[in-house]
This record gives structure tokens, C-alpha cells and sequence, in this order.
């Protein structure tokens, strides 16, 4: 952890303000087989998968040779799969225990806060919609991949996200789930590193060198002096 004070708050969202994991792996698995018959691993998930834009996990499984316009086809009937069987969650479906307090007590606190997700603009504007995210971010604080940026674990999506709160990254911390996605954070300089053990259990993501590691945000406390300053304010 920096020395710096930290002044700021960016999630990443897929795993960690959302436990969503199992259903995007159902989805991959159901679009796998239909796509080219095939049955995905564990390491495909772990290390092809999570974290990786749509365009980079077809290419895996289809080759380089497909086109933009392939990509964003086989890409939206994947996340079509994937919003079905969210949906079909009912009232299951919604943030993490815990999530829309801190949210709420950053928001109060007015400490810059961001999200900065692997999902593309189909996903990110189904997530806005059903969990009405315009209360705490905004067009420039919520921040998708729509190939604009590397993925994880290039560390750029935080670095722009940091940007977007007129913060360092190591003024910030940086709440994640997945290994690629703290490989991301340690490189983009955060000043602390939270893991999210919505996937993996806690002595796993204790190994990876995080700062804390939370089961979901109803563990946060005081997150690092900054929900006890909102709570005096």
C-alpha cells in the first residue's frame, strides 16, 4: 500500500459491485458449444476468459481470421445468452450485499469514485439501466471496453478511470476479483488493492499480495478512513 492518502474509490464491476461470474461462465460454456463444440476449462476461464474483451476470447476459440463485423455478431449473441440467464435470476439479480450502502456513503462523502469494466456497451447499458447507476457514476466515471482499451492485466483502464476522478492511482483504491484484474491494479500504481472473494476463496487472493481481502462490501468498515469521514459529515 502507497503512502499516499487515499482520496478515491474505483471498481471494477463484473465480480465485484456485481456477483455475476456464474452466469457469464454459463453463457460462455452454452455459446462455446454451439459455436464450435467445445467444452471450456477451468484455465480456459482463468486465463482466456475473465477479463478479456469479447474480441479477444472469440479470437481464442475461432482464430484470428474473424472480422470486426463477426466479432461484434458472435459477441452480442454471447451476451444475449448471458442477460437471459441473469434475468431469469429475478429479484437474485442485483448488487452485492453491501454494495449500494458504500456506494451511498461515498456518494454523501463525495469522495471521486469510478468503474472500470472489461464489459462492452451492450452490457454496461444493461447494468445502468437495472441497477439505475446514474445515481453514483456518470457517462465519464463509468468506464466500458469497447476496444478502446488493452484488457486486464494492462493496467490502462485504471489509469484512465483514475483520470476521469482527477486522481492519481495511488491515491486510489482499487476493488477487484479476478488475478488478471489485480496484475492490473499493482501495475497502474494503486495505492491499495481490495479482492473481491466473490470467485475464489479468501486465502487465494490473500496469496496475490492484495491489501485486504472482503467476502462482499458489507465487510468494507471504514475503507480506509474514507465511510467514517461521510458518516461525520
Amino acid at each position: 500500500m502507497t503512502t499516499n492518502p487515499i482520496k478515491g474509490v474505483i471498481f471494477d464491476f463484473n465480480g465485484t459491485l456485481l456477483f455475476d461470474t456464474p452466469q457469464h461462465e454459463q453463457a460462455w460454456r452454452e455459446y462455446a458449444r454451439k459455436l464450435c463444440g467445445r467444452e471450456i476449462t477451468e484455465d480456459d476461464f482463468r486465463y482466456h476468459i475473465h477479463g478479456r474483451t469479447n474480441a479477444e476470447i472469440l479470437r481464442y476459440f475461432l482464430g484470428d481470421s474473424l472480422t470486426e463485423r463477426e466479432i461484434a455478431r458472435h459477441g452480442e449473441e454471447k451476451e444475449a445468452v448471458y442477460r437471459r440467464l441473469c434475468l431469469a435470476m429475478g429479484d437474485r439479480f442485483h448488487l452485492a450485499d453491501g454494495a449500494k450502502e458504500l456506494l451511498d456513503a461515498l456518494k454523501r462523502g463525495k469522495v471521486p469514485m469510478a468503474v472500470a469494466t472489461s464489459s462492452g456497451r451492450g452490457n454496461a447499458q444493461f447494468y445502468i439501466k437495472r441497477f439505475d447507476l446514474w445515481n453514483w457514476f456518470n457517462q465519464n466515471t463509468f468506464l466500458y471496453n469497447e476496444g478502446e482499451y488493452p484488457s486486464k492485466p494492462a493496467p490502462d483502464m485504471y489509469l484512465a478511470a483514475a483520470e476521469a476522478i482527477g486522481l492519481e492511482p495511488s491515491e486510489c483504491v482499487i476493488f477487484e476479483d479476478m488475478p488478471s484484474g489485480i496484475e492490473a491494479a499493482r501495475a497502474a500504481g494503486a495505492g491499495a488493492i481490495v479482492a473481491v472473494a466473490s470467485s475464489a476463496d479468501r486465502a487465494f487472493f490473500a496469496s496475490l499480495g492484495v491489501d485486504r481481502v472482503i467476502g462482499d462490501f458489507t465487510e468494507v468498515g471504514d475503507l480506509y478512513g474514507l465511510v467514517k469521514a461521510n458518516e461525520e459529515v
